[in-house]
């Protein structure tokens, strides 16, 4: 099975390395040459699985010549119709696009290529883009794919075998479960994003803690408006206790976030990064994905919005990242029935 990675950034640089070392059939398509040479070369990659060097088989997208068997998609949500566009004439009837990004993107490529040839699948790890040629994994996980209707198939087999080659990987008959409840996390890492925070440090204040459970709640309730049953995070927790408002409910809520705290409290949230590169971030893919979901169902999503609109504002520099936007995220909830 031949395989093609569309970006080659930190998630897709990653997994063509690995991918690359098991001796898989494997091109990158980078659309930046002076990127693209140098990861020829060798891409070096550190972090929490140690360190590795390799070099890759980056191509433009005018040197791909061959039909389209197994297709990973690991470009920013926002560039999923750009990087998909020129693939067309390559794509066969059993062509297979497996999307590795945030969001839930899996629907925009249905749309454009077919339920039958998408497979969905949920990236458990982190990556940073350090600079040109230099990878950080920042986070240990798997993946998890599914096809879009839950049923069993053959070929998911064919594409865990090659996924296990990178990280360990498992099915599920609920892959929207599982794209949801993600949203759901990044909606939160976008929301410490605002306030200038690693994940620990936006998480630690009760104050803070009492708008990200609203936040959450949002993303939980628009997701159930959709027909969407959440898969637990990370297998641990349900994500329906954030809809509780009782006191111990809150009190569940507060706890799960300090052991996220825990866990991932040294993050910098990637929407931080990509502000601090001057690069557009995914909010609107992310928080912004929850608010237009939620208006198409009446549903009122004031801190997802509020969230989506200040790091919009962040990207063209029209104000910075702060931990004084609590206040204005307070304001919100106040002015909302």
């Amino acid at each position: 099975m031949n395989i093609t990675i569309v970006g080659a950034g930190a998630i897709g640089g990653i997994c063509g390395a690995y991918l690359t070392k098991a001796g898989r059939d494997i091109v990158l398509i980078e659309p930046h040459e002076k990127h693209r040479n140098l990861i020829r070369q060798g891409v070096h990659i550190d972090g929490v699985r140690g360190e590795l060097e390799v070099p890759l088989n980056a191509i433009s997208i005018d040197q791909l010549d061959r039909a389209l068997e197994l297709v990973l998609l690991t470009v920013k949500s926002g560039r999923t119709v750009e990087a998909l566009e020129p693939l067309k004439p390559f794509v066969g009837p059993d062509t297979v696009i497996v999307s590795l990004q945030n969001s839930v993107n899996e629907d925009i490529i249905a749309s454009m290529f077919g339920a039958e040839r998408t497979v969905g699948c949920i990236t458990g790890w982190g990556a940073t883009f350090v600079k040109p040629g230099h990878l950080r994994q920042a986070s240990e996980g798997g993946f998890t794919i599914g096809e879009l209707d839950g049923r069993t198939s053959d070929r998911l087999g064919a594409i865990k075998e090659v996924l296990d080659d990178i990280s360990e990987t498992v099915y599920t008959d609920n892959i929207y479960g599982h794209l949801w409840s993600k949203l759901c996390i990044n909606s939160l890492i976008a929301g410490c994003a605002v306030l200038g925070l690693h994940v620990g440090e936006a998480l630690a204040p009760e104050r803070n803690k009492g708008v990200f459970v609203h936040l959450v709640r949002e993303v939980v309730t628009v997701a159930e408006a959709c027909g969407v049953k959440l898969e637990k995070f990370e297998g641990l927790v349900d994500p329906s206790i954030f809809k509780r408002t009782d006191q111990e409910g809150l009190e569940l809520c507060y706890s799960i976030f300090d052991m996220m705290a825990a866990v991932h409290g040294g993050i910098k949230p990637g929407f931080l990064q990509d502000l601090e590169r001057g690069i557009e971030t995914e909010v609107a893919f992310i928080n912004g994905y929850c608010a237009r979901r939620g208006m198409e169902r009446g549903i009122d999503t004031p801190i997802n919005t509020l969230v989506t609109e200040l790091l919009q504002q962040m990207e063209t520099s029209r104000i910075s990242p702060s931990p004084e936007h609590i206040n204005l995220f307070e304001q919100a909830l106040q002015r909302t029935p």
